[in-house]
């Protein structure tokens, strides 16, 4: 799969913290994400599209693993204020602009995939209207591979969560995570392995992918499968820079964006498997199955999260679930 292959990037550039001035055909694009890692690759497949469907005539400059010292929480102002293009941002960070944002990413409310593809289809009006009063347009968005715990032993039991040092990745898995009795850490991604290595936390909640490309594996033992939630990374542009383009152009973006939106998706449902047999390469145990007793326990700790979330985003959430409910056939 093309999505899998593409190896070459823009070499970095150096860049200060201030307006980019570029021509009007070249694009600078942040991500925190690592060369390998699922978003990464998707990253890098929209650079080549962009390339390949232009003829060579649209350059997106690529700079990978926070390079230019941004994380996902710097992004929306760095693309409104023109300090990049465009930027890969894990939805969770924006939450607190917008409710909104931590829909993919709250617990147990889709049990795969095809769900998961369905509650983003749902809201994307929602997402684009947010990134409309900001100067930018949404590109597209990609999910993560289902996330659970990795730990240095089994996270299956209520036990084995109570006071475990956990690193979450937004508000909502911070106050699951505090019902259920562990004793959370919201970290960004940069930052985890660094906090692995000194003992700051004990475990991660994220996806089996993330923590193969990370190399969890050499600071924990165990990945349990709990099915929390399917977050998914947004790519935006500032709108001025895509207004300034030719329709032409325009359309160039917008399809390299909605093909590499439609492989993403498709290689985040392929990746599983692979992962798990990467992850045994490697001497982790997978826990794939918890008990009904543990899972309930969760659910229960996931309850105010939901109905604040509903009470917050008012009413343009409760169409989002009403969309989304009618799409999987049940009710929010």
């Amino acid at each position: 799969m093309k999505f899998f292959s593409i190896l070459g990037i823009s070499s970095a550039v150096a860049l200060s913290m201030s307006v980019v001035h570029v021509q009007a055909t070249e694009f600078i694009m942040t991500s925190e994400y690592e060369y390998n890692s699922l978003m990464g690759k998707g990253d890098k497949v929209f650079v080549e599209k962009v390339k390949d469907l232009s003829k060579g005539d649209i350059s997106v400059v690529l700079h990978l693993n926070g390079s230019l010292g941004l994380k996902s929480a710097d992004n929306l102002d760095a693309v409104a204020d023109g300090v990049v293009h465009m930027a890969d941002t894990l939805g969770g960070v924006l939450a607190g602009s917008d409710p909104i944002f931590l829909l993919a990413s709250l617990p147990f409310i889709v049990n795969n995939g095809e769900e998961a593809r369905a509650l983003y289809d749902a809201a994307r009006p929602a997402y684009e209207a947010f990134f409309a009063e900001h100067g930018q347009i949404l590109l597209y968005a990609s999910p993560w591979v289902s996330s659970g715990f990795w730990g240095k032993k089994p996270i299956d039991s209520q036990e084995a969560l109570t006071n475990w040092k956990v690193r979450t990745y937004d508000a909502s898995g911070t106050r699951t995570m505090v019902a259920a009795g562990a004793a959370p850490i919201q970290l960004s991604w940069a930052d985890v392995v660094p906090q692995l290595a000194t003992g700051g936390i004990d475990g991660v909640l994220t996806s089996s992918e993330g923590g193969v490309v990370a190399k969890f594996y050499e600071h924990l033992s165990h990945f349990t499968e709990i099915n929390y939630a399917l977050p998914l990374n947004f790519r935006h542009m500032n709108a001025d820079a895509f207004n300034s383009l030719s329709e032409e152009q325009q359309k160039i973006i917008r399809d390299a964006a909605s093909q590499t939106e439609e492989e993403s998706w498709e290689a985040a449902r392929d990746l599983v498997e692979a992962t798990y047999s990467a992850m045994q390469g490697h001497g982790v145990t997978i826990v794939r199955e918890v008990s009904p007793e543990f899972r309930a326990h969760l659910n229960a700790a996931a309850k105010d999260v939901l109905a604040d979330w509903k009470q917050r985003a008012a009413e343009v959430g409760a169409k989002v679930m009403q969309d989304y409910g009618q799409k999987v056939g049940r009710e929010y």
